[in-house]
């Protein structure tokens, strides 16, 4: 349903698949083409369209066709090819009402290699009382602004001008023009050769940016006359076209715009992406979700997921572009963590299913499974192919099933053919069934044997069990980076039996987060919003209670006691013995904790230093930054604690304002009196269950090769 400063729905080819079900579903030999002439009017959302309907029929088949069209809409006009009759049925009962059209072959012995017929209609298709402030109009196949044909896995090409009062622009996918009209309308013309799922028809009041690259038109519709916002996204899109055009094959469209929208959404539609204004005003979005977008042209937009063969397109999408990004940047291992630590939290018998079943995102544990564990898996199919046959594989299935439906069927057989590999067994286990491995580490040793070294390693599966490669991680003396062998995982108890050259000194199982698996609780790294959500928690005050910075703490700590999970009474600078199992604040720099946490930061790259700390990411001021760095309690106690340093008083009240958003970073850095974030990171995970230390030594990871060498830009 179009809506006017509403929350947009947009229209989901699979589910519209699944609405009509008929004995004998016909199908067309190609694309629906529509001509269409449309007028309308945002004021009374009124719409008036003329509809020019052909397609290549099927001579095995061709008795009727059948298309539904909204129900409000009022037909003037229906005119047919000679031989056939054209009739409505009363409108379907649903949301949105529809009306069937039925066009008939009256010559039964005969089939035209074409059919075509011509329709006029009008109506409204929202409340006209709607509020009209920062209105814009989005119509789209949920809509049934056009006849949809109800065949199974329908595609539509077309040509579509629209009137609409000035300044009132419209968009839409394929190719701009902008023809002349003059008395106060605007009328644009746009055109689509390529097959699609549905028709799109977007109007606001948008200024309008262009500029031409490489034979693609890249367009900003803007809401005001912002061309150095524009020119930001046009030169970005530039960059990402390049970079999944050179990864994956030529961009399929031929242009590429942003368009903006009052409510904020994030879209992906063949050729555009409709984004929220506040959205796009963030300066992290161009190289996070807007190379996302732009790569749905490819995946979803490019090639279309089948209905009946699961929704492929949005893991691989989150593949190529949010993890991609980050592996760009080395940070991939940290990035697919985070996304197992997104099942472990949101995903549960009750509401776990299969990849197949994946259709589209309405939950938190919707997004875990059909995002993050699919994204996952198509790690593991790299990593059981290899790099360079799994970028040949993404080049075949794009190129094969360009413009066209393609499902998991289609991706197994693609990689099969280019690895020569039988990979059944692969889709079975990760595609077909729901739920992930639990591993653990249950033992390991080694003993000398004439010049090398035999390592036992007893790995257990906690039943249901799970086929996968493991990667193991052996670092050994006179060497400072392991060695990483993958080792095929089967059944519930492995014992593996690896030589290697050197005397080892330790083994980590998976070090990389590569496989897909029930993390245990432990490996989780240490972060603010576990100290935020203990359940128990003591507030550490610093000396010097009479002095300005120590009022700003003081105010700091009766924002969490506001809280209410503050138990215990607050500790000024003593020593004394904290209950277990609880969170602990620490406020300030001048306490008895800093003899404690100054050198446990160091071990994890994080160093005292004259007047600041050392980072990786610099060195940062006291006088100038503010910190925050959350660490598990010591001694083997539950539970986190959380050490806050201000720069100033002035800087506590943003500290309170901004420190929840920022629940799963374990360490952060803000500047100024009104604080602004300039570093933030997740620790390491801690590696239990899964490692074996023979020997104290520093186990440097070095960093993982991306799947495609690219220059970085942008921040996440």
């Amino acid at each position: 349903m179009a809506k006017i400063g509403g929350n947009l729905k947009l229209f989901l080819p699979w589910v519209l698949c699944w609405l009509f079900v008929t004995a004998n579903p016909v199908f067309a030999s190609g694309p629906v083409h529509h001509q269409l002439k449309i007028v309308f009017e945002p004021d009374s959302l009124r719409i008036e369209v003329q509809d020019r309907v052909s397609l290549k029929t099927i001579a095995s088949d061709c008795e009727n066709y059948s298309f539904y069209l909204h129900g409000d809409m009022q037909l003037d006009r229906k005119e047919i090819s000679p031989g056939w009759t054209l009739s409505n049925e009363n409108p379907v009962v649903g949301k949105p009402p529809l009306q069937k059209i039925v066009a008939e072959n009256n010559k039964r012995e005969s089939c035209p290699d074409e059919l075509v017929f011509s329709l006029s209609y009008s109506g409204v298709l929202e409340e006209p009382s709607q509020s009209k402030e920062n209105s814009g109009v989005l119509y789209s196949g949920s809509d049934y602004f056009y006849p949809i044909h109800e065949s199974k896995n329908s595609t539509v090409t077309f040509d579509m001008e629209i009137s609409l009062p000035e300044p009132w622009e419209a968009v839409s996918q394929g190719k701009r023009e902008k023809l002349s009209i003059g008395k106060g309308r605007n009328l644009v013309k746009w055109s689509s050769s390529f097959p699609t799922q549905e028709i799109f028809l977007v109007a606001n009041r948008f200024k309008v940016f262009e500029e031409q690259y490489n034979g693609i038109s890249l367009f900003a519709f803007l809401l005001q006359d912002e061309a150095a916002l524009a020119n930001r996204y046009i030169q970005t899109s530039k960059y990402y076209i390049d970079l999944y055009s050179k990864m994956l094959g030529p961009y399929p469209y031929s242009k590429f715009a942003l368009v903006e929208n009052s409510q904020q959404t994030g879209y992906g539609m063949p050729s555009f992406t409709l984004l929220g204004s506040r959205i796009i005003r963030f300066p992290f979005i161009l190289h996070s979700s807007y190379p996302h977008e732009i790569l749905h042209n490819w995946w979803g937009n490019g090639v279309f997921a089948d209905p009946e063969d699961g929704n492929w397109s949005e893991g691989l999408t989150a593949y190529l572009a949010d993890h991609f990004l980050l592996e760009l940047k080395g940070k991939g291992s940290q990035y697919r963590f985070q996304e197992m630590m997104k099942y472990l939290s949101y995903v549960n018998d009750s509401n776990e299913f299969p990849i197949k079943d994946f259709t589209f995102r309405d939950s938190m544990a919707s997004q875990a499974i059909g995002y993050g564990k699919l994204l996952m898996v198509f790690h593991m199919l790299r990593m059981e192919l290899g790099a360079e046959d799994f970028l040949k594989g993404l080049r075949e299935y794009y190129g094969n099933f360009k413009y066209r439906y393609a499902g998991f069927k289609d991706i197994e057989e693609i990689f099969e053919t280019v690895s020569g590999k039988n990979l059944d067994w692969f889709f079975e286990e990760w595609i077909q069934r729901k739920g992930a491995p639990k591993i653990e580490l249950v033992e390991a040793s080694y003993i000398a044997a004439k010049g090398r070294y035999d390592l036992s390693i007893h790995v257990k599966q906690t039943p249901p069990n799970y086929r996968f490669k493991l990667p193991v991680a052996v670092w050994k003396e006179g060497s400072e980076q392991p060695d990483i062998q993958n080792l095929m995982m089967e059944g519930e108890n492995h014992n593996f039996l690896v030589n290697v050259s050197g005397k080892p000194q330790a083994l980590r199982l998976d070090p990389y987060n590569e496989v897909f698996r029930i993390l245990n609780r432990k490996e989780i790294p240490a972060s603010i919003g576990q100290t935020f959500g203990s359940a128990e928690a003591v507030i550490y005050l610093p000396d010097g209670a009479g002095d300005e910075i120590s009022q700003g703490y003081r105010q700091f700590a009766n924002f969490l006691i506001e809280k209410g999970n503050i138990k215990k009474p607050l500790l000024n600078n003593s020593k004394i013995d904290l209950p277990p199992n609880l969170g602990l604040w620490i406020l300030g720099k001048n306490n008895e904790m800093e003899k404690t946490l100054v050198p446990h930061l160091k071990t994890l790259g994080v160093d005292l230093k004259g007047g600041g700390f050392k980072l990786n990411e610099g060195f940062f001021s006291f006088k100038e930054h503010s910190f925050v760095f959350t660490l598990p309690r010591f001694d083997n106690e539950k539970g986190t604690l959380t050490w806050l340093i201000a720069s100033s008083k002035d800087a506590i009240p943003g500290l309170i304002r901004k420190l929840p958003h920022y629940g799963k970073y374990g360490y952060l850095v803000f500047k100024g009196d009104v604080p602004e974030n300039i570093v933030k990171g997740i620790w390491p995970s801690t590696p239990v269950n899964l490692q074996k230390i023979f020997s104290n030594g520093n186990f440097f990871l070095p960093p993982q090769s991306p799947l495609v060498k690219f220059q970085p830009v942008g921040e996440n």
